[in-house]
């Protein structure tokens, strides 16, 4: 089967979805065979002998960066990212060492706790500084060079839209597409901004709604509340690990998968959680629910992610998917169903932002 155009990309991203998750079972997977060829009355050869990350970290690192570069090759044709071989060698590279290699660290740091070594709590530390460092070296990767701009509509909207929502804005900043081509928006404490694609292509309403966004973010505090949360699932992970050396090897397989999956799916509920409540300030914000939906198809429609998932993959997204959050809205807004039924038949038909 040859896939083609919007419908060919949709399945695509579904596919890449499939691969996130079976790298994210694979670590548990790999945690637990580990545990397994570690324990008694096994033939274990070698392996007892080899430092914790030789056996537990790099084959399995190596293996999954690996797969994602092969991946992000052969979903070239629905990338509009117009990146080179090394692009890709090095997206795989950060986004590997952002997230896989923190959570085998983890799950090292948490090995080493059972036996009350002091390394433990080193490995735990490590795994949160590599997250994020490497977080921040992947947004270096894919082109995030963000400028502050001091004018523009961009710039008014925005000072004039953080007063009224009683946010204290210090500056904006737009990020230029480069090779990304990438169509999204952003917040930190402080600070807000889009790409600058975003901005010639937003206007009025749709770029409050888009600036509404993520000043509810900042207003909100989501960043820095669902990262206590995460840190909160993480040690509690690391001190119900204590009780792992006094518990059949079944009952400590259980524990790995569950110390690796909940941590993970709690940050990415936590992040679709704030990205609905984001969405309802915004709306309440402009009161008009067809400029909300418009930014968001806008949003959507140069990133090439799929418009739906099941419920199964969307576990795995920190972002909603753009019928589930059309949805919310239409919902909040009250907007009949038939309405939404016409909305993507415009957005599928023409691959294009919602017509006026």
């Amino acid at each position: 089967m040859r896939l083609r155009g919007p419908e060919g990309a949709d399945i695509w991203q579904r596919y890449v979805g499939r691969l996130r998750a079976l790298n994210l079972l694979a670590v548990p997977a790999w945690w637990v065979m580990c545990d397994v060829l570690n324990g008694p009355g096994v033939n274990r050869g070698a392996m007892v002998d080899s430092p914790a990350w030789a056996v537990l970290v790099l084959p399995l690192g190596l293996g999954i960066g690996m797969a994602r570069f092969l991946c992000l090759l052969a979903g070239r044709k629905f990338d509009t990212r117009h990146w080179t071989i090394w692009d890709f060698l090095s997206s795989s590279f950060w986004v590997t060492l952002s997230s896989t290699i923190p959570l085998l660290l983890f799950a090292v740091g948490i090995d080493a706790v059972d036996d009350w070594k002091f390394t433990g709590i080193f490995w735990l530390a490590a795994a949160g500084f590599l997250s994020v460092f490497a977080t921040a070296r992947l947004r270096i990767a894919g082109g995030f060079k963000p400028q502050l701009v001091k004018s523009g509509d961009l710039f008014k909207r925005s000072f004039a839209i953080a007063k009224q929502m009683g946010v204290p804005l210090k500056g904006v900043f737009v990020l230029p597409a480069g090779r990304g081509r990438g169509v999204n928006a952003h917040s930190a404490p402080g600070f807000i901004g889009t790409t600058d694609i975003c901005v010639h292509r937003m206007k009025g309403k749709q770029l409050d709604f888009a600036i509404g966004h993520e000043l509810a973010h900042i207003q909100a505090k989501h960043g820095r509340s669902g990262r206590r949360i995460v840190i909160c699932a993480y040690r509690g992970m690391a001190i119900i690990s204590l009780a792992n050396p006094y518990l059949p090897i079944i009952f400590r397989a259980i524990f790995r998968i569950v110390a690796i999956l909940v941590p993970v799916l709690v940050s990415y509920s936590i992040s679709r959680r704030s990205e609905y409540a984001a969405d309802r300030a915004a709306l309440d914000l402009t009161g008009d629910p067809e400029s909300a939906i418009r930014a968001l198809a806008i949003l959507h429609r140069n990133s090439r992610v799929a418009t739906r998932f099941n419920r199964f993959d969307e576990l795995l997204l920190t972002h909603p998917s753009l019928w589930k959050r059309i949805e919310a809205i239409a919902e909040a807004a009250h907007i009949p169903s038939q309405r939404i039924d016409v909305i993507k038949e415009q957005f599928h038909a023409r691959n294009e932002p919602l017509a006026e």
